[in-house]
């Protein structure tokens, strides 16, 4: 799979997550939805996601339940717990499925993104 990782950012508000939802209701069967922010009630009928997907939470996450998709969705990386977050590196690192992750522009994010970043150019340097 060629490098088709994306990292949204920007500030509270930007419609970073808006973004997010009409990716995924794009290709509703093929793309795994993980929000810690949002219930997947909230998101379909609030937030317009599409019925047909698959909608979880950081806590229901096993790389195993990425079988069948091609694409995780994150919103947003800065709820995620620090396991969760090693679990998104190795997928990064793996590439075998595309990342859209979203996060909020502000201090103490650039730690963060930078993790992301080494974990993205380490499997492309591998």
């Amino acid at each position: 799979m060629t490098d088709k990782h994306l990292l949204i950012t920007g500030r509270p508000g930007s419609g970073k997550s808006e973004l997010l939802i009409a990716y995924a209701n794009m290709h509703p069967k093929t793309t795994l939805f993980l929000s810690d922010e949002s219930t997947e009630e909230f998101l379909k009928q609030q937030r317009g996601l599409d019925a047909q997907l698959k909608v979880i939470d950081s806590k229901d996450f096993d790389t195993s339940i990425l079988n069948g998709y091609e694409t995780l969705c994150v919103d947003y990386l800065e709820l995620l717990s620090e396991d969760m977050i090693q679990k998104l590196l190795k997928i990064l690192e793996d590439n075998n499925h595309r990342v859209i992750l979203t996060s909020q522009v502000k201090r103490g994010t650039n730690e963060l993104l930078e993790r992301i970043d080494n974990a993205i150019n380490h499997r492309k340097n591998s």
